[in-house]
């Protein structure tokens, strides 16, 4: 649409060059047809972003309108930079990072605990301000070593890269970067750092009892169940049956993506029970943390301090045991105890292990789930962390 505004009568055309909101811009000719005839040719310009070939007024016009929308200028339109100056701000990693965590294939997937556990310690580095052009193989690098150097392990730092190099991803499907540096740069060795842990009972019981009460329940669910922090995090009263005794978690809620279901032992029903006692308006989470501030939803940063101030407090020595490795000791419990692979597969889930025949063509039923559970021992055995870097415990 084009129309002619204020005392001297300036021509003005109205049009949505990317499909947006309509826009509206001077445009400095004479006559109606004359405004036309620059409104086709911008709109043209702007839908095949082909810039090249305008002649002077509509490449003013197509200017102007980049500068007043406050969009980065073409690289086209910007060859005479001494006259020419962007008013947007350059791309910063927060904003890069909530890009990718609100985009939809991240938005509500389980493994977004992970990643904005991982963004934690990426802004803490860089800085939310940082220049997304300006991380590049050098500074990624730099980044690695002050996380081994802090003493995070191979694993850790893989998945912290492996993160940013997804944000990378989303940013190129955005058109907002050319290239994913971090695809440049190989992965940590992770035989250093592979473990082979089982933890008694007595020293899960040890570790619980340094713990606050809300803390307590995550570490006891785990341990009678072998499920995963953030699938213990994103579970909502909806996936539990206390009735029939058991948990149905959905894709969204699990690492590998399928539906999974997890009979509950008889000692877990009584924490799942007490947790449910504790409400908050707003969320039906079953775990909530509960302090001296109220009670509020789980962040996974918060999840990690208890666990390891309990460990410094019981003067455990390197290398100490992690929340993940109450995984590890359901798994071990399960052999021990002559629950069958099969069932203690279906149970556990492991994203990179493809299902076998009998898991595609057999059915497992909720009684049957129950009675391997019921069926299990925990007292299997003393602690054991076997590191291959070397020391035991």
């Amino acid at each position: 649409m084009v129309m002619k505004r204020g005392k001297k009568g300036a021509w003005y055309i109205y049009f949505r060059p990317f499909k947006t909101e309509k826009i509206g811009l001077r445009v400095d000719v004479k006559t109606k047809s004359d405004a036309e005839q620059i409104e086709g040719v911008l709109l043209r310009a702007c839908r095949t972003w082909h810039f090249s070939g305008l002649d002077e007024v509509v490449r003013e016009a197509a200017i102007r309108l980049f500068q007043n929308q406050g969009w980065e200028l073409p690289e086209v339109l910007n060859t005479q930079p001494q006259q020419l100056e962007s008013p947007k701000k350059a791309l910063t990693l927060w904003q890069a990072a909530q890009l990718f965590i609100k985009s939809p294939e991240i938005a509500n997937c389980q493994e977004r605990v992970s990643y904005e556990a991982a963004f934690t310690h990426l802004v803490q580095y860089f800085k939310k301000d940082a220049c997304i052009k300006d991380l590049w193989i050098p500074e990624i690098k730099g980044y690695i070593v002050h996380r081994i150097n802090e003493g995070a392990a191979p694993a850790t730092v893989n998945r912290e890269k492996g993160t940013l190099s997804k944000m990378f991803k989303t940013l190129l499907e955005h058109r907002l970067v050319e290239t994913n540096p971090v695809r440049m740069i190989p992965n940590l060795s992770q035989k250093s750092g592979e473990r082979q842990v089982y933890l008694s009972l007595s020293d899960v019981q040890r570790i619980v009892q340094a713990c606050p009460v809300w803390y307590q329940r995550l570490i006891w669910a785990s341990y009678y169940s072998g499920m995963r922090r953030g699938e213990l995090l994103s579970m909502t009263r909806k996936h539990l049956d206390l009735s029939k005794r058991i948990i149905t978690l959905t894709p969204e809620n699990t690492k590998e993506a399928h539906w999974k279901r997890i009979p509950i032992h008889k000692e877990l029903l009584q924490v799942l029970e007490d947790a449910m006692r504790v409400s908050y308006l707003g969320s039906d989470k079953v775990f909530l943390l509960q302090d001296r501030k109220g009670i509020r939803p789980i962040g996974v940063e918060a999840t990690k301090n208890p666990w390891e101030r309990a460990c410094l407090s019981l003067g455990l020595a390197k290398p100490r045991p992690r929340f993940h490795d109450l995984r590890h000791t359901w798994r071990s419990n399960a052999r021990r105890s002559g629950v069958s692979d099969q069932i203690a597969e279906m149970i556990l889930g492991h994203a990179l292990r493809g299902k076998r025949v009998d898991e595609r063509y057999g059915y497992v039923s909720d009684e049957e789930l129950v009675a391997a559970i019921d069926k299990m021992t925990f007292e299997n055995g003393t602690t054991q962390i076997l590191v291959a870097s070397a020391r035991q415990r």
